[in-house]
């Protein structure tokens, strides 16, 4: 398996951002060619596109909130992209250095990481086949990313060789076209004397023998992965400035660090905003679903060991974990000094044990060993407390499993541990007594699992049970570690565990090894080594027995399992809503109600008061203001003010979710522990089941062939837009001068502007058109012999500019030009299993609410022709829709899956609606079908341009399904749109069309 890199959506958006800040910059081209053009940053034209970028005058890029508009000026322009753990930073980064060589030409990158498993992570991806075969379907072979790594030098007897992924960097030139060097190292690294400031016996480009001067003179562009790791007041991030001095830095993460004197957050020149609040309800992550043990009093005393003396006074001593004390315990004294639960449990024997998983420990007298490191729970101390968490994570794991494996394509579910020793799970050679444990625990499970599957006789029934038992039949396969400690070991079993789990991503995600034998790997044990620089997409539960230490985020403490999956394809599986289980202590109970504070504060502008959106609230819910005044305070949510009382924000919002307008979306954070479903109503779903199979069959987009006098007729209309682009660059002057405060300072001056196109062979212009528009290339050659015998074309007309903007004048030409020139024609063949049913074509009992809708009403009756048996929506307008379809002539309506269908469009991407709908006139003669997409706009040309063309598009693909026995029809709904007068209107169109 080999995973699949899609463009999305989100990321190509920061793309877009991120470049437009160089767009119009005079570029300095008179550099060498070991150094990158340059610019000057005081340019206007590049303050000017930063202001225009947050201002969200850029299409489909929001406006970044004024409070974060701030620029730091130190001596370097400063570029800032905040985006969220899980949502692909590393592949935008990646891209962005394509992408900065493609528009403008520059070729050389510094990237720089925190740590050497975030380093092992970005050059495991970069390198990938995956990321390789990515880039070189976007870019073919004329760009192409030479990464070098900076690891720590050796020390040589001989000559001091300059550090060969340095050398190797600084040597890359653009006379090589196409070439784009990047050079990765840590701050470590970055910050090593003995490596960057030594004075080496070789010298690179004629006199640099010191790193830092070498690097100084290449003129990068500094990328930085996980900003706040790099404080301003750093080391790190003054030797960047200092000694590195590049012409921009550009700032990847979805923390940034705090100014010490404001406390505000540092954010340079923001010009991409995808925070914590719109990943997880923009579904670009998963949900989290929080778990913890609890007894039926809801509190317990747990006591965990901590030491024992084996000599005499043998003792055993135990940390109250509520209270933080010690507590010591001689041979045959009870546990019931710590909580009367533990009445009749003793201390029977301390030292050698008969469990040979435990060398040393202490046997109780209900004959329960316990190593150092275990806890036991009172009241629940049949076990101990990391067995009773260990049973439930494999309860919850074989649940996902199942539903995963039954996928149209399947999907490998992994579980993470993290525990409190390397001893408990490595032992004194591969297994301690916390794997044998689980292993034990495992075993029974799967057992168990195999009898509860074996009687069913389908295909993916018997699939699942094969795998059951290959599992069964190697458990220790199953399970793998990865410790700080590895990276040191000498076992190559270990070596290659902690290989597939760090490095081979592509192999833990693969239901069979090299040799087409089950890989049942799916448990992996850690001690927070795995942290930020190591994530897999398929981690769907995260199970906590140890404490992570304060230092670390909620966030960052879920965000090893946050993104999205992928499938056995290695395709990522996107709109639909995941979730990720986080098992954790009973004394962790409010993780969260933190988790979703941190969430919401991640925010340039908290929630609106109560108070402000009490009249708009009431509207929406239809409702009286001074009734739903008093619900609000008679619940406790409000106090006489109509302030929210301090602590119950959370739960206002999950009562009230329409009071909740900037912040987190109810359902991605679920404090049960289970996400929410919908039972989908079997006789409703018999009465839709014609629509959506319709709308579920394959379809593919076929554009209209161009005759020749077309692309002839579309070439000149292009190449009479002045498409030629010329490059201006300048000599800039550098002059030390004093300044008012008796100091030295520099002062930069322009003193000559000069022509720096950079032309291309004629034949290597045109092959790069006919890549990027497909033109033929006989017709775009025959269409600039049009041109120039018109005009002549200037000497340098063929260069990157001109190509760039040929391209998009084309491009432009084609989304008006198709316009009227697309179709969707079916294609025969089973429809498999789809967000409603299951691969037979039978409904499924029931779908997690996310995917319908991210609100719930249960105080609304819910419509008795709803597809579903509870009032889920996404927005007001979609509740006032649901609540107003109680119309005769509707048959049965519901919600579209989120992203279940998904209409492919003629200029790229796809669009998908939001409900549909069986209709029938008063007299039952006329059936049809509707299909409904919601639009937050007011009408219909409130939308953008790029919107009425996916509406279009829709209403296209849908007439392409109806016949003279199936009609279906598509609308798209605004604000003012009333639903039950867009069906009226609907009916007596279809009414009056059919009596004509």
């Amino acid at each position: 398996m080999q995973i699949r890199l899609q463009t999305l959506e989100h990321q190509q958006r920061a793309l877009t951002a991120l470049t437009r800040v160089f767009d119009g910059v005079e570029l300095d081209h008179s550099t060498p060619p070991e150094a990158n053009i340059a610019f000057d940053p005081a340019d206007p034209q590049v303050a000017r596109n930063i202001t225009e970028i947050q201002s969200g005058a850029l299409d489909g890029i929001e406006a970044i909130p004024r409070p974060w508009r701030g620029r730091i000026d130190d001596g370097v322009l400063g570029i800032d992209a905040k985006m969220e753990t899980g949502t692909g930073k590393t592949l935008v980064y990646t891209q962005f250095m394509y992408e900065l060589n493609r528009l403008y030409g520059f070729t050389k990158f510094i990237v720089l990481v925190p740590s050497t498993p975030i380093k092992e992570g970005t050059k495991a991806f970069v390198q990938s086949d995956y990321a390789g075969k990515y880039f070189a379907d976007a870019y073919g072979s004329r760009l192409s990313l030479h990464l070098d790594a900076l690891d720590p030098q050796k020390r040589s007897k001989g000559r001091k060789m300059f550090p060969s992924a340095i050398a190797n960097f600084v040597h890359g030139s653009r006379v090589s076209r196409g070439r784009i060097s990047a050079l990765l190292m840590t701050d470590g690294m970055l910050l090593s004397r003995a490596t960057m400031a030594a004075d080496y016996d070789q010298t690179v480009l004629g006199t640099a023998s010191v790193p830092y001067e070498a690097l100084r003179q290449t003129r990068p562009i500094v990328i930085i992965d996980e900003p706040h790791r790099f404080r301003r007041e750093n080391k790190a991030y003054q030797a960047i400035v200092d000694e590195i001095q590049p012409l921009a830095i550009f700032r990847f993460g979805a923390t940034f660090p705090k100014l010490d004197k404001s406390g505000k957050t540092d954010y340079n020149n923001l010009v991409f905003n995808l925070g914590a609040v719109e990943a997880f309800n923009e579904q670009l992550v998963k949900g989290v679903a929080i778990q913890y043990p609890v007894d039926t009093t809801g509190e317990t005393t747990r006591l965990k060991l901590t030491n024992l003396s084996a000599r005499r006074p043998k003792q055993a001593t135990f940390q109250n974990l509520d209270t933080g004390k010690p507590l010591t315990l001689d041979l045959g004294e009870s546990l019931s000094i710590a909580d009367g639960a533990f009445a009749g449990i003793t201390v029977e024997s301390i030292g050698k044990t008969e469990n040979p998983a435990i060398k040393s420990g202490v046997t109780l007298s209900n004959g329960q060993v316990l190593a150092t490191g275990d806890t036991l729970a009172a009241r629940v101390y049949s076990d101990t407390y990391q067995s009773l968490m260990m049973q439930q994570a494999l309860e919850n794991h074989f649940d996902v499993e199942w539903e995963n494996f039954r996928r149209a394509t399947k999907v490998k579910t992994l579980t993470l541990f993290f525990i409190d020793s390397i001893e408990s799970y490595r032992g004194d050679g591969t297994s301690g007594h916390l794997r044998l444990r689980f292993e034990e625990l495992l075993a029974a499970r799967l057992s168990t699992e195999i009898d509860k599957r074996q009687a069913d006789a389908s295909p993916v029934a018997q699939e699942y049970v094969a795998y059951l038992k290959a599992s069964l039949a190697d458990v220790p396969a199953t399970n793998g570690g990865y410790f700080a400690a590895d990276n040191s070991t000498a076992d190559e079993a270990i070596k290659a565990e902690v290989d597939d789990i760090l490095r081979n991503k592509e192999a833990l995600l693969s239901f069979n090894g090299v040799h087409g034998a089950p890989n049942t790997r799916r448990f992996l044990f850690s001690k927070w080594t795995l942290r930020e620089g190591w994530d897999n997409p398929n981690v769907f539960q995260i199970v906590k027995l140890r404490s992570s230490g304060s230092e670390i985020s909620k966030l960052q403490e879920v965000g090893r399992g946050l993104r999205l999956p992928v499938d056995a394809r290695g395709t990522r599986l996107a709109g639909e809503q995941f979730y990720l289980t986080y098992l954790i202590d009973y004394t962790e109970r409010s993780f969260a109600d933190s988790l979703v504070s941190e969430i919401n504060s991640d925010t340039a502008v908290g929630p609106a008061t109560v108070k402000d959106l009490l009249p708009k609230v009431a509207a929406e819910l239809g409702i009286d203001e001074t009734k739903l005044f008093i619900e609000l305070l008679t619940q406790g949510f409000v106090d006489s003010d109509k302030n929210v009382v301090p602590g119950r924000e959370n739960d206002l919002f999950e009562a009230y979710p329409a009071f909740n307008k900037t912040g987190l979306k109810p359902d991605k954070i679920r404090k049960d522990g289970k996400p929410t479903k919908v039972g989908i109503r079997p006789e409703r779903y018999s009465e839709l089941k014609d629509l959506w199979e319709a709308v579920n069959a394959k379809y593919y987009l076929r554009l209209d062939d161009l005759s020749a006098k077309e692309i002839d007729d579309c070439i000149d209309a292009v190449l009479d837009l002045e498409i030629y682009r010329p490059v201006v660059g300048r000599f800039t002057q550098d002059t030390i001068v004093q300044d008012a405060g008796a100091g030295l300072t520099l002062q930069s001056e322009t003193k000559r502007v000069f022509d720096a196109t950079e032309k291309m062979p004629y034949g290597e212009w045109l092959k790069l058109a006919f890549a990027q528009t497909y033109l033929p290339i006989e017709r775009v050659h025959a269409g600039l012999v049009r041109r120039n015998a018109k005009t002549a074309l200037p000497n340098d007309f063929f260069n990157k500019a001109t190509l760039g903007e040929f391209v998009i004048r084309f491009t432009e030409w084609m989304q008006k030009e198709f316009l009227e020139r697309f179709s969707y024609s079916r294609i025969d063949g089973l429809i498999g299993r789809t967000a409603l049913t299951d691969a037979d074509g039978a409904p499924l009992e029931s779908i997690v609410q996310g995917n319908i809708g991210v609100l719930r009403d249960d105080s609304e009756k819910v419509p008795d022709k709803f597809l579903y048996d509870a009032f889920v929506y996404d927005s007001p307008k979609e509740r006032v829709t649901i609540r107003d379809s109680k119309l005769d002539e509707v048959v049965v309506y519901g919600k579209i899956p989120r992203r279940s269908i998904k209409v492919p469009l003629y200029f790229g991407g796809t669009t998908s609606p939001d409900f549909m709908y069986v209709l029938k006139r008063d007299d039952g003669k006329l059936s049809l079908n509707f299909v409904v997409e919601t639009k937050d706009v007011d009408k219909q040309s409130d939308m953008r341009e790029s919107e009425q063309l996916r509406m279009k598009a829709a209403k296209r693909f849908f007439e392409s399904m109806s016949s003279e026995s199936f009609n279906v029809t598509f609308k798209p709904q605004v604000k003012r749109d009333d639903i039950a007068v867009m069906i009226k209107q609907l009916l007596a169109a279809e009414s009056g069309s059919a009596g004509g």
